[in-house]
């Protein structure tokens, strides 16, 4: 069995002089950075507070599950000689927020639409 090392590195960048000394006092901003790639300008969901222009957490989770299931298809497809011409997913997700303020993802939908060619 292998093994796979990843390493991020998140630091927030939102303090506007007073840290976090009041809910609303502080920005959500943050960057997410990994060696040798380029740095995610992250923020919160603006429900909570966040940057609309920027990639939120719900987002980001979203697209890791797009893209991990598009890898694990087009790579199914490969060796079981299905040739994938195009690939494109409209995922979707909800997230529930509880009258105490924690939140979850309650589903997510991936919507993959492939065109195909004939077969090896």
């Amino acid at each position: 069995m292998k093994e796979h090392q990843y390493k991020a590195t998140v630091e927030w960048t939102g303090n506007l002089g007073s840290g976090t000394d009041h809910y609303k006092n502080y920005e959500r901003s943050h960057q997410i950075s990994i060696k040798d790639k380029v740095i995610i300008q992250g923020s919160s969901d603006p429900a909570f507070r966040g940057d609309p222009n920027k990639h939120n957490p719900e987002d980001l989770l979203l697209a890791s599950l797009s893209s991990c299931h598009m890898l694990w298809y087009l790579h199914f497809c490969s060796v079981n000689n299905i040739i994938v011409e195009s690939y494109i997913d409209h995922a979707t997700g909800t997230m529930m927020e509880e009258e105490s303020g924690k939140g979850f993802l309650k589903r997510s939908y991936l919507a993959p639409q492939s065109v195909y060619s004939d077969l090896k």
